[in-house]
């Protein structure tokens, strides 16, 4: 008797799984996908992230700066330009203040770079709010730089998805 009210009790109220290990593998610009997220209130197709996850994608992407225009060498200039490349789209407003950034350093080139990666999500984008944020912040700031007609194209690119957003 003992043995079924303890079976019984499992099955209707099973143990709960232990917690899981954060994964020494995850990748350095990746997002844990353990917890589901609430949408950001700028842009709802992406998550919202918290001030410490911000810092550290501004942090990736300030050391692909450095790497990229030679101040940083070496291993760390490696490491830094394969975390870059491994940022996903929840990066985007850390992408758009590091291209501001990138800008407003004429011999950078790391301006272009950021560009390529920022017009992969805002063509592939269909969230208004993310790509009217493109269109009214890239560039913010920027009052002369060799790189205005990067700034501009993804600008127009931005103006373009919305308008083809809203043709539907």
């Amino acid at each position: 008797m003992a043995l079924f009210l303890s079976l019984l009790v499992l099955l209707v109220d099973p143990p709960s799984p232990p917690p899981k290990a954060p994964r020494a593998d995850k990748p350095e610009g990746k997002l844990s996908t353990e917890t589901p997220r609430r949408p950001n209130p700028l842009a709802p197709s992406l998550p919202e992230l918290t001030d410490d996850e911000e810092k550290k994608f501004d942090g990736i992407i300030d050391r692909f700066i450095e790497a990229d225009s030679g101040q940083l060498k070496g291993p760390e200039a490696k490491k830094a330009v394969e975390e870059f490349k491994g940022l996903g789209p929840e990066s985007f407003f850390a992408l758009v203040r590091g291209l501001n950034k990138a800008a407003k350093i004429d011999h950078s080139c790391p301006a272009v770079t950021i560009a390529r990666k920022l017009t992969g999500i805002l063509r592939s984008s269909k969230d208004p709010d993310l790509l009217q944020y493109a269109k009214e912040n890239i560039g913010l700031g920027v009052n002369k730089s060799r790189h205005m007609d990067v700034l501009k194209e993804l600008k127009f690119t931005s103006s373009m998805r919305l308008n083809s957003l809203n043709d539907r």
